[in-house]
This record gives structure tokens, sequence and C-alpha cells, in this order.
């Protein structure tokens, strides 16, 4: 094996605030070639497993709902217990990540998200296309976030983290420009059952492949060489000191305030235009809208991350988010509905993600990359159970109130008070500082 490919370890005067240092990280960081090359096939299988599964669940859910003659409430179950499953399987996906790499886990991931929808496909009650999306919701989980995040941080060099995951996130962003209009019209010439046969595919044929060449830590080392015994000895905290620190936990309640308001609106906003006089058409256009803005903020908050303070950025554009969702309940006017659609596109859909990009790089100034997938895992696990809610919580809320306005207050809320836990997160030294 290259020695190149191995991991130094880093000693205390080439870090800075627990991070490593930028002046020694030629020493620490694999052949960037590879670690770029890394980055676009994760952005692939995000474009393809996101894309079409959590970022489109928003046009199944009518005609669903019309075949099985479901209620609201029950008809989100649907993602509800695809997001369950998808952060049940996070921690051990980030576990396994840490000690024997992630080929095996993301490959099996892809293929059970593919059988997934293979059985929702064949379903003949609502329920049994229920328990289809769980094992999907697994495989997602096992496939995408936290093992895609934890192996670009181990791969790309730190002054260029925050554009790395900016690239990777755009993906799934992507994804969400492409697939809820084509999948839209797949259903409206096909059906349901034969679109998602079509994600199955993807899944099974593109990403499956894709894992099993790239999904691989900078270093496979034999057990007992000096390079696994470096790779044991990356620096930061054990699990159990981590568990113990306040502002891992402010870190995990940010994530659970951002992902309950995120999942709220992803899964409702085609719906709640449709109900407000959009066509399946427009709404799903303006889904892509939103995802235009999304892909364009990845990218240039991904930059400003390497100039600027991590911490004020997610901060600034929490709020700038919160503010769009406001302007959503704005939709239904005739005089400025288009307007306010247009300022949630751009306000919300550029910084949505945000807290997936940057927060990750925030998390690992607290605890480290020696248990950093596995912490990610925990994270994940903690805010996507709470935020598997959101989705059931708000066909509560339509079913009861028959309108969706109490739902979106409740997520520009959420993202509002997600500042508070940003404010008690460690500064990270912007690197142009310390160069």
């Amino acid at each position: 094996m290259n020695s190149q490919d191995v991991a130094a370890k880093p000693t205390p005067r080439d870090t800075v605030s627990g991070s490593i240092n930028p002046k020694a990280q030629a020493h620490v960081y694999p052949n960037q070639r590879q670690a770029w090359i890394v980055v676009a096939g994760m952005a692939l299988t995000l474009f393809l497993l996101f894309g079409t599964t959590l970022n489109s669940f928003g046009v199944f859910i009518p005609p669903i709902t019309t075949t099985f003659q479901s209620s609201h409430e029950q008809t989100a179950n649907i993602p509800s217990a695809f997001m369950l499953t998808m952060t049940l399987a996070m921690p051990l996906a980030g576990w396994l990540l840490d000690r024997i790499g992630p080929r095996a886990v993301m490959t099996t991931g892809a293929m059970l998200t593919g059988l997934g929808y293979v059985l929702a496909s064949m379903s003949q009650d609502i329920d049994s296309v229920t328990l289809a999306m769980a094992v999907s919701g697994a495989g997602v989980g096992a496939s995408t976030y936290v093992p895609a995040i934890a192996l670009v941080m181990r791969w790309v060099e730190l002054k260029r983290q925050g554009l790395a995951l900016g690239a990777m996130l755009s993906g799934a962003t992507l994804g969400t420009i492409i697939f809820p209009i084509l999948l839209t019209h797949i259903i409206e010439l096909y059906g349901w059952r034969f679109a998602m046969q079509c994600i199955a595919a993807l899944a099974l044929l593109i990403c499956v492949p894709l894992l099993l060449w790239l999904a691989r830590l900078p270093s496979q080392p034999l057990p007992g060489s000096e390079a696994h015994t470096n790779r044991q000895e990356l620096s930061g905290r054990s699990i159990s000191q981590a568990l113990r620190l306040p502002r891992y936990w402010l870190w995990v309640a940010l994530q659970l305030l951002m992902t309950f308001s995120t999942l709220g609106i992803f899964i409702n906003l085609i719906p709640y235009l449709i109900s407000v006089g959009y066509t399946p058409q427009e709404a799903a256009a303006t889904f892509a809208i939103k995802s235009v803005a999304g892909l364009s903020g990845s990218f240039l908050f991904g930059l400003l991350s390497s100039r600027w303070g991590i911490k004020p950025l997610l901060m600034v554009g929490t709020a700038i988010g919160g503010f769009g969702v406001l302007a959503l309940l704005l939709a239904h006017d005739p005089s400025i509905g288009f307007s306010a659609v247009l300022v949630f596109s751009i306000a919300w859909g550029a910084t949505f993600n945000l807290v997936n990009q940057l927060s990750p790089m925030l998390m690992e100034e607290t605890v480290g990359q020696r248990n950093f997938g596995t912490l990610l895992g925990i994270g994940s696990l903690i805010a996507g159970v709470g935020g598997a809610y959101s989705p059931k919580l708000i066909g509560y809320l339509l079913d009861t109130s028959g309108s969706y306005s109490i739902a979106l207050m409740l997520c520009a809320l959420c993202m509002f008070g997600a500042m508070i836990p940003i404010a008690f997160q460690p500064k990270r030294v912007p690197v142009s500082t310390v160069l």
C-alpha cells in the first residue's frame, strides 16, 4: 500500500482550536485528486438516493392517498417510517465506518433502498407501503448522509472541507431539481408503482456498483500494522467523553430543530402549493426553483467558509431561511402569492442545507476525528427520530385545522429556535487567518 495514503497522526502543534492546522495538512490528508473523485462519487450517490427518495416523497403523497383512500395522517406515516429507520441506521453506519470502512455498509444500504422500492411498488395496502418504505429508509441511512460526510472529511484537506461538503450535498440538491418533475411526469403517464420501480433500478444498477468502486477510506491497512495503529490513534475524544459534553448536546438540539423544520417543509411543500391553487407541475417547478437556489447556496457558502467563520455563516443562513418560511404563508394571496413563493424559494432554498454542510465541522471542533462517524450518527439518530414525527404532526394539524398555516409557523419557529444552540457552538478559525 502506498504510504502517502495513510493519514499521519497530528501533533498538538499541528492543531488550531482542536482541528488540524492547514500548514500541517499536507502530511495528514491523502492525494487530493483522488479525494475529489470520491466527493464526485458521493455527490452522485446523494443525487440518486436522496433525490429519488426523501426529496421526492411529496409527489407520491397525493396518488398514494387516492389509491388507498387513506387520510392525510395515514399517508404521512410513510415518510415518517422512512425517516425513523433511516435515522436508526445512521449511528450503526457511522460506527461501522469508523471500524471496518464504508464499502460493505454503503453498498448494502443501496441494495436495501432498491429492495424497499420494489416491495412498495407491489404493495396492496397503505400499511405494506409503509413497511416497504421503512426497509428503504434503513438503506438510505446506511448509504448516504453520515457515511458520506465522514468519508469526505477523511479525504479532503481542511481548507477545502466546506466546499467539498457543499459540492457533495449539492448532488442531493440537484436531485430535487430533476426528480420531482421527472417523477411527477412518470406518475402521470404510468402511475406511482412504475415510478417506484424506476427508483429501485437506479439504486441497484448505478449506486451499488459506484459504491463498490469508491466507498473506501484513504487507507485500508491490515490489523496490527503501523498504519492501522496510526488510524486508531486519530485525535479526538472517546464516545463516553463526547456524550458528557454540553456542546455536543447543543449540537444535537440544533440538528433536531432543523431536521424537524426541514422535513416538515420537504414533505408538505408540494401538497401545500396544490391546496392553494397551484397545479402539480407548477408545484414541482417551484420545488425545482428552490433547489436551484440551494445548489447556488451550497457552493457560495462553501467558498465563504474558508474565509469567514462557519458559526456566523450558519447563524445568518438559518435566520434567512426562517424568514423565507414565513413568506410561504402568503402563497395563497392572489396579488403577491407568486412573489412570496419566489422569496421562499430563494431564501429557504439557499440556506436550508447549511446545517448539513457546516455543522459537522463545528462538531468536529468539539469531538475530533477519532469517533466522528459514530458521534455524527448518534446525533443524526436523535434528530431523525424527533424529525420523523414532523410529517405526522403536520398531517394531524392539517386534518384537525384544515390549514397549513399553523404547521408552517411551527417550522419557522424551529428554525429561529435553532439559532440558540448555534450561538453556543465553538468558533472554528477561518483557514485564511492561519495560513
